[in-house]
């Protein structure tokens, strides 16, 4: 698997895959607000790995997100990787849980950059999302790599969706050393977490 798609996979997360019956397409769609996010890392990748030309559309003010209409790419996202609406039934697929080191780490990158957050009051980098074995798989992973974690709890109620959270400098500085992370705002809250002691 490709570093690449293993990242879009797993930014996918604040996202979805379906058939549009207005217009008769099958579209997978990415959604931020950082347009430099979506233009950088989800776009470029996008394209190098589908050969598609990928939208970036402001579908409400200052709300962005990337579009590709394309049954290709939405059979790839639900048969090779189990994709499963609403998004709080997607498991971690098979093939991100069978594949090295290095993809998964791209992976755990991808989700992050679209659900995680970086708290600079708090001093905490946390992962929220509602599907529980979602972030089971990833809070168990960083274990294994000698990243200490807090328990998965429920955040929000009303949403059920759940979170972990890291916290200590030892432990920020493993994360980023082993999560490459590139969404803009969290490089530079991540820069402000470390600088605080």
């Amino acid at each position: 698997m490709k570093p690449d798609l293993a990242y879009l996979v797993g930014a996918l997360r604040d996202g979805s895959a379906y058939y549009d019956k207005n217009s008769r397409n099958y579209k997978i769609i990415w959604y931020e607000n950082s347009q430099e996010w979506l233009k950088n890392s989800i776009m470029k990748r996008a394209y190098n790995v589908f050969k598609k030309n990928p939208r970036l559309e402001e579908y409400k003010r200052n709300y962005f997100r990337v579009v590709i209409s394309s049954q290709k790419v939405f059979n790839i996202i639900k048969k090779d990787f189990e994709f499963i609406s609403p998004q709080e039934k997607w498991q971690t697929p098979k093939s991100i849980k069978n594949s090295s080191q290095h993809i998964i780490a791209t992976y755990v990158a991808g989700f992050f950059d679209a659900e995680g957050d970086i708290n600079t009051k708090k001093y905490m980098i946390g992962f929220s999302q509602k599907n529980k074995e979602a972030l089971e798989f990833i809070r168990d992973w960083l274990n294994r790599n000698s990243i200490k974690t807090s328990k998965i709890f429920i955040a929000d109620k009303k949403s059920k969706t759940k979170r972990f959270y890291i916290t200590s400098k030892e432990n920020f500085k493993k994360f980023s050393d082993l999560v490459k992370f590139e969404h803009p705002d969290k490089v530079n809250r991540y820069g402000i977490l470390l600088q605080q002691t």
